[in-house]
């Protein structure tokens, strides 16, 4: 079976520079690199970059996706929106971190799944693995939560306070 890596970077605050997709292109020369993504699958070889160092520099959102289960989702967020003392006590394990950059918090989402079943298409697999993305940061939130012996209703009260605070939506009860 050969290896199959998905990287997807978006940029949202800002579009990339002439002169940024130019250095991006240094790393990759069939990416497909716009003022606001740089996205490229590898079947052979693997990604020349630093994930978290272009998403100091230059993205706001980072999507990777491997044949072998593994899945990596970041989140570039202005510190005045969400405080990393806030999203401190969810991290847990390898699942959820965070840390602070400039002006901005950078969320990790990491999930490995060895006996994940991948679907045959590669389209397919990037429509399944955005929706399993965007259940992440719930799914962390949850985790973290057992790991510290938090239950459900603790969670909704961090939630809450969280967006009394002016921090982001709650996603709901878990």
């Amino acid at each position: 079976m050969s290896e199959y890596q998905y990287y997807e970077f978006h940029a949202v605050d800002r579009p990339l520079t002439q002169k940024q997709m130019a250095e991006l292109r240094r790393f990759s020369s069939r990416a497909r690199i716009t003022p606001s993504s740089f996205v490229n699958v590898y079947n052979w070889g693997s990604f020349k970059g630093d994930p978290e160092m272009w998403m100091e520099k230059h993205f706001d959102a980072f999507l990777y996706l491997a044949n072998r289960g593994s899945r990596w989702f970041m989140l570039r967020v202005p510190a005045r929106l969400l405080e990393a003392d806030i999203v401190s006590p969810y991290c847990a394990e390898d699942n959820l971190s965070c840390r602070t950059k400039g002006d901005h918090l950078i969320l990790s989402f990491h999930s490995e799944e060895e006996d994940c079943e991948w679907a045959a298409g590669e389209g397919q697999a990037r429509t399944r693995a955005r929706r399993q993305t965007e259940e992440a940061p719930r799914v962390a939130c949850r985790k973290g939560g057992r790991y510290m012996g938090r239950g459900r209703s603790a969670h909704r009260h961090a939630a809450t306070q969280t967006v009394r605070r002016g921090g982001i939506p709650s996603p709901g009860p878990p």
